[in-house]
């Protein structure tokens, strides 16, 4: 059995928009204006403006938006520069459980192909479910299957967004079964590199050549391009598809409700790593509920799990990617300054003295239990210039599936984010559209207003 025969026949068999469920409907549309959010305020960063000189000198004329930069550019190098933005300042949609971040591999390739045929937004919500769906489900068989190498094969860890960024451009596209089959193959072919030890700026490079990918084998393989079936692919093998599942059960499990609605997607509240939030939401309950002021804190203890001290593992960062991922500056800046903000990861903010100095008065260890329920719960304990110790323990953070972010809440950020980038009017147009995207008859438009 060939998987991607399965994919192919589930995805073209199943029924139109009408046969998604209003909870995956709504949250999808949430999470493409998350995406759309956070790709205008990586626009405004030193590496959106790399990525669209690049793309201006490769990808040449084109009729589609690139995000906050008032361009246009062919479908691939759109989904190549928007992949990279909506990944690059940490501050995406992430399925905790799994590991993964579904809207930057996803969103860029339904938007950019959407508006070069005209789509409409009903099509452009299945796409993204569905590329969403495929990419969460095969990640949780790789992971079930604990098989993240197979024999003539590179690292496949990133294997289920290529696939799911390939499936959600085949749906744009209208691609047949056999033609959806072919692209799904075409782009199991590509060599991603590995993923271990990346930075900010390749990690926010992958997503969008993932991006990229789907687009590139999807269009090949409407235009006719073949890839013939490998009865005996490292593809199959990897999903152990080969061996343990029947096609019965797989489009079974593929059916089967969708990972965004359970476990539900983590929308970030904070541009940083998503084990620090509970800490961050703690150390704010903390100092709003005693009304502590940095100068009375005299020693501050962060009780993190496991997983989260090896996600959090830099306790002097030296640059963006690195503070984004460290428990003391993270610590420091919410308890100095509050919220932590775009700019707090960035540029002299990295370089305080005040900040470096505060961390030295932090402390991490890793004595908290994860759940299937908190992955990543903590407890915050500060002692006071008075001898006066307050501790708070926060089992999820804002943004996760059990507290979900608040409709102002989400409209706010995209208010954050897009401010230096879009007008007022263009501002509200952007997050009423997605509001009612599945009401939009042809998102060109829409997705021109992005452009800024």
């Amino acid at each position: 059995m060939a998987i991607t025969h399965v994919i192919a026949r589930h995805i073209t068999e199943q029924g139109g928009f009408e046969s998604l469920k209003t909870e995956a409907v709504e949250i999808a549309k949430e999470m493409m204006l998350n995406a759309a959010a956070v790709s205008l305020a990586a626009a405004a960063q030193p590496d959106g403006q790399v990525i669209t000189k690049f793309v201006q000198e490769m990808g040449g004329n084109g009729k589609c938006t690139i995000i906050g930069q008032g361009l246009r550019s062919s479908p691939a190098y759109a989904s190549l520069a928007n992949g990279l933005m909506v990944r690059l300042l940490d501050f995406d949609d992430e399925i905790i459980p799994l590991g993964i971040h579904p809207s930057c591999t996803v969103f860029p390739v339904v938007m950019a192909l959407g508006e070069m045929i005209g789509s409409t937004g009903q099509d452009i919500i299945r796409a993204f479910v569905n590329g969403c769906n495929v990419t969460s489900k095969l990640s949780r068989l790789l992971s079930e299957n604990n098989n993240l190498t197979s024999t003539n094969s590179p690292d496949m860890k990133l294997t289920p967004e290529v696939i799911g960024s390939t499936v959600a451009a085949g749906i744009i596209l209208g691609l047949n079964s056999n033609q959806l089959e072919h692209a799904l193959t075409i782009s199991s072919n590509y060599i991603h590199g590995m993923v271990d030890n990346i930075t900010r700026s390749s990690s926010a490079l992958i997503s969008g050549q993932i991006a990229m990918q789907g687009v590139i084998s999807g269009r090949l393989a409407q235009l006719g391009l073949s890839d013939p079936k490998n009865p005996h692919s490292n593809l199959d093998r990897l999903f152990n598809c080969d061996t343990t599942q029947s096609e019965t059960e797989l489009l079974s499990y593929l059916s089967s409700s969708p990972d965004i609605t359970e476990p539900g997607v983590t929308l970030k509240l904070y541009p940083c790593n998503s084990a620090s939030h509970s800490v961050i939401d703690a150390t704010l309950q903390l100092v709003q509920l005693h009304r502590i002021e940095p100068k009375q804190i005299k020693r501050v203890h962060v009780s993190i799990t496991e997983t989260a001290m090896k996600k959090l593992r830099f306790s002097n960062p030296v640059n963006d990617w690195e503070a984004r991922s460290s428990t003391g500056y993270i610590t420091a800046i919410a308890l100095l300054h509050g919220h932590p903000l775009i700019d707090f990861f960035s540029g002299s903010a990295l370089e305080d003295s005040e900040v470096r100095l505060f961390m030295d008065r932090i402390s991490v260890e890793a004595t908290e239990e994860k759940s299937a329920l908190s992955p990543y719960p903590s407890t915050i304990s500060i002692e006071l210039d008075n001898g006066q110790k307050i501790y708070q323990t926060t089992d999820f953070a804002r943004g996760q599936p059990q507290l979900p972010l608040e409709q102002e809440e989400l409209d706010a950020k995209f208010l954050y984010c897009s401010r230096y980038i879009l007008p007022p009017d263009h501002i509200e147009e952007a997050i009423d559209s997605f509001r009612g995207l599945e009401n939009i008859a042809n998102i060109t438009g829409m997705a021109s207003v992005l452009g800024g």
